[in-house]
């Protein structure tokens, strides 16, 4: 192939825009600043959060992040929320995290089993305790998958 077969992405391919994540601050009537993420927090954008966190923190004693607007939640971005947690908490201040409607941001939490290391401000009603039960249940050694208990013979 030819050096000038090859197609030449257009100037509007060339320039479009990789993932964005953007902030809106807001009070919360008990006090406490309320810091909206709205779109992707992935590999490029966690410095944003992280450094977005540690600004809105200096804000007062406590911190809610709401994550009903972020259509995706990566690893890194996992990592910057535990190291703005630990930031806060060694400077005597409190993260809560509302997931709401946003199901990308409570699933990465779930699966990663990172809802145990947050206050999760609006965990399901009928949650249990932990969230690793919140998937699915592990059955019963003992029991089979007709429901029937096994016997010692077996």
């Amino acid at each position: 192939m030819a050096d000038d077969d090859r197609s030449v992405p257009d100037a509007a391919q060339a320039a479009a825009p990789g993932p964005t994540l953007r902030f809106e601050q807001s009070s919360h009537p008990a006090g406490a600043t309320v810091l909206h993420a709205i779109g992707a927090i992935d590999d490029d954008t966690s410095p944003d959060l992280w450094v977005e966190m540690g600004i809105w923190s200096e804000a007062g004693p406590e911190l809610i992040l709401d994550l009903t607007r972020v259509d995706f939640l990566g690893t890194a971005g996992l990592n910057s929320l535990l190291q703005s947690r630990d930031m806060m908490g060694s400077e005597g201040k409190r993260l809560r995290v509302y997931c709401g409607s946003g199901r990308p941001a409570r699933r990465a939490l779930q699966v990663t089993g990172a809802m145990d290391l947050f206050d999760v401000v609006d965990r399901i009603p009928e949650e249990p305790a932990s969230s690793r039960n919140m998937l699915f249940g592990v059955p019963d050694p003992d029991v089979r998958l007709n429901g029937q208990r096994r016997s010692n013979d077996e």
